[in-house]
């Protein structure tokens, strides 16, 4: 493989890992989001709501970028853009199924919020979205270490 593909294709895996540990820091609201009262709880609430769109339009942009990548080695390697396009590991695959549960837990947070501020039960919108994040993360840990050693593929 070519020495500029080799680097565009590693462009995702480090940007990856940036938006990994965000991700593990927005889950960590889960623990800490329960023992705040008042104005501070009202505040971290904002900035998770804020950070959870967020992270959703940078892991959408995470994803464009794997694409680009591999369009690019594809035509640097075969002079066509369409031929390392489609995946040709688990990981790959697994990337569009980590945005969906990532949008599923953005939406179940957005109707959770709706339901606080309409005063409404939020019980079930609100477990919804703990267990899409639970599965989020148990997701981004398996496609990480199918990652992983995708890396190794490409570097070899």
């Amino acid at each position: 493989m070519e020495p500029l593909s080799t680097a565009l294709l590693l462009v995702h895996p480090f940007l990856a890992l940036l938006v990994v540990m965000w991700l593990v820091r927005q889950h960590g609201w889960r623990k800490g989001g329960g023992t705040l009262k008042g104005e501070a709880r009202k505040e971290a609430l904002a900035e998770h709501v804020r950070s959870g769109e967020r992270l959703l339009v940078a892991t959408i942009g995470l994803v464009l970028v794997a694409i680009m990548a591999r369009a690019a080695a594809g035509y640097i390697e075969e002079g066509r853009v369409t031929a390392m396009l489609l995946p040709t590991s688990l990981h790959g695959w697994t990337g569009p199924l980590g945005v969906w549960v990532l949008w599923t837990t953005v939406r179940h947070g957005r109707k959770a919020l709706a339901a606080m501020e309409a005063k409404e039960s939020m019980v079930a919108p609100r477990t919804r979205h703990g267990r899409a994040a639970d599965l989020m993360l148990i997701l981004v840990g398996v496609h990480a270490f199918l990652g992983f050693l995708y890396t190794f593929a490409v570097l070899s």
